[in-house]
């Protein structure tokens, strides 16, 4: 098994971003426990890398380490949740109240990427997820403020699983329904230079999603 290999990456940062992709897919569920037998086995390797994967990813939360009991996916809480959408929305918006308004150009390839999403969602919903993931992400670089923008990557990842249990619970890739109305706004505000209304759809967006993935959380005792 090798979905994402990376050859500039080490060894026990492959196997890590490998156990990540798992455990995101819902592949590996939330407590379940993490053998370091069994995972060197999957990925054909010895138990030492696997060790110092699963330890990079304690630092994240993704996986949560026991002395006496061993490695264990962490478990989904609304409390978490909560947090990291908090966290999140401060640093995305932070990115949106900077950004600087891009030219023809970027707004047309922006709009094709849009037309994009709305046959992927349709033919391939797990490259629509990645293509989505991209289209947000070329916004978010207009802003100069690189740092706020890593650190959003970073808290997309510890969000991640949540976001695969909410598709999960709805019959839809993307929980409100993909018709491409929302990503066509952002792009005619900025297209506008309505820095106000680039926000507002952010906002209701987000707490749409937050919300709906709240609900779920409550459903399931979490």
């Amino acid at each position: 098994m090798n979905t994402l290999a990376d050859s500039t990456l080490d060894v026990p940062a492959r196997i890590a971003k490998e156990i990540q992709f798992l455990v995101n897919r819902g592949t590996l569920s939330p407590g379940v426990h993490l053998g370091q037998a069994e995972l060197a086995e999957r990925f054909s390797t010895s138990r030492v890398p696997v060790r110092e994967a699963l330890k990079l990813l304690a630092t994240t939360g993704i996986v949560t380490h026991d002395p006496k009991r061993g490695f264990f996916v962490s478990p989904l809480s609304s409390a978490e949740a909560r947090q990291l959408y908090r966290l999140r929305h401060l640093l995305e918006v932070e990115l949106l109240q900077t950004v600087e308004w891009p030219d023809g150009t970027w707004l047309d390839t922006m709009r094709a990427k849009v037309d994009e999403l709305e046959q992927l969602v349709k033919t391939d919903p797990q490259l629509w997820l990645i293509r989505q993931r991209e289209f947000h992400l070329e916004i978010f670089r207009l802003s100069p403020h690189d740092l706020i923008r890593r650190e959003v990557v970073r808290l997309w990842a510890l969000t991640d699983r949540y976001r695969s249990l909410l598709m999960s619970a709805t019959s839809s890739p993307k929980p409100t329904g993909f018709d491409g109305h929302e990503e066509r706004q952002l792009i005619e505000a900025l297209a506008a230079h309505d820095r106000e209304t680039l926000i507002s759809l952010y906002h209701n967006e987000r707490s749409a999603v937050e919300a709906l993935l709240l609900g779920v959380l409550a459903e399931r005792g979490l």
